[in-house]
């Protein structure tokens, strides 16, 4: 499939299919900046497609956008008890799960001498916090990175996944999969630079949540202009096979928001700057965690992790 040549009004990136898809607008709710997007609803991958990317995307990044924090450093205790909790839950010693990131690495049964690449790193946190625990070569690519760093065996450098050279035993994209244009071009680029037997985690939100069927355009997730491409299991499996991966396990991960979100929105109200216990109860909020948690059971949570491997 030819990105350059395709009509995203009636065509899907991922499937290229052009019958029966659906047209939809959007505007930009999380920061209540507006604006009308529209969008395209493939009938027969389930995707969803940002038609047209605003020329100036900086607009809708501002300085309090989740992933600009500062990153937080820990004091040499502190990274000690962070090596010695990943020996533990890497010796099945330890159950992971707190914080996510040891069930991520555990499932990817990554090793702390192998390289591995976070690309859409955002302040490079996670990055971070995987050297404190014991890793030894480790990259974050992100092209909003406001400052590089390059030490030993740890680098955070102003990247887009184009520009990545080259290769790893481990790939992730936490959430960065979806504000990228052209999928399939994503995974011909991650097929050059994941190893053969490498693995490769991709964190996303997906159409095959309930939500997204009842809420529509006020689906948090949704969030445009931001998300350029959100897509369906169907599609994630489609796509990484035609370029060589072999789909693992399929975690459903989704939160709270799905339900808090779309109530706000309808309401008028943005999400950045917004008290939630202001405008919920704890009780509230913790049945909202508790719906999360069964839909992610039954695997109609509105955003997933999906492993694969390297053939």
């Amino acid at each position: 499939m030819n990105e350059a040549k395709i009509d995203k009004s009636n065509t899907c990136v991922a499937c290229g299919n052009s019958q029966d898809n659906r047209i939809f607008q959007s505007t930009e709710r999380m920061f209540g900046l507006g604006g009308s997007f529209d969008f395209l609803e493939c009938s027969s991958c389930q995707s969803v497609q940002l038609i047209a990317v605003p020329k100036k995307m900086d607009a809708y990044y501002p300085n309090n956008y989740y992933a600009f924090g500062n990153l937080v450093k820990s004091d040499r205790l502190k990274n000690l008890i962070k090596k010695i909790r990943w020996s533990l839950a890497s010796a099945n010693l330890l159950a992971s799960g707190n914080p996510a990131y040891l069930t991520w690495l555990k499932t990817l049964r990554a090793k702390t001498n192998e390289h591995i690449a976070d690309i859409g790193c955002g302040n490079g946190q996670l990055v971070y916090e995987m050297k404190s625990s014991g890793f030894k070569n480790l990259w974050g690519f992100d092209p909003y990175l406001s400052q590089e760093t390059k030490t030993n065996g740890f680098q955070l450098l102003r990247k887009s996944i184009d520009e990545v050279s080259g290769k790893f035993d481990v790939v992730m994209m936490h959430h960065s999969f979806e504000h990228m244009e052209f999928p399939r071009k994503v995974f011909e680029k991650l097929s050059q630079i994941v190893k053969k037997g490498g693995r490769l985690l991709i964190r996303v939100p997906v159409t095959d949540g309930e939500v997204w069927k009842q809420e529509g355009i006020y689906w948090f997730q949704l969030d445009s202009p931001r998300h350029f491409y959100i897509p369906s299991v169907k599609a994630m499996k489609m796509i990484s096979s035609d370029f060589g991966f072999s789909m693992k396990p399929v975690v459903f991960d989704s939160g709270a928001n799905q339900f808090w979100g779309p109530i706000l929105y309808k309401k008028g109200m943005k999400f950045a700057g917004t008290d939630l216990s202001l405008e919920f109860t704890a009780e509230e909020l913790l049945d909202y965690e508790n719906k999360a948690i069964a839909l992610n059971q039954e695997n109609k949570g509105d955003q997933a992790c999906f492993y694969f491997e390297k053939i």
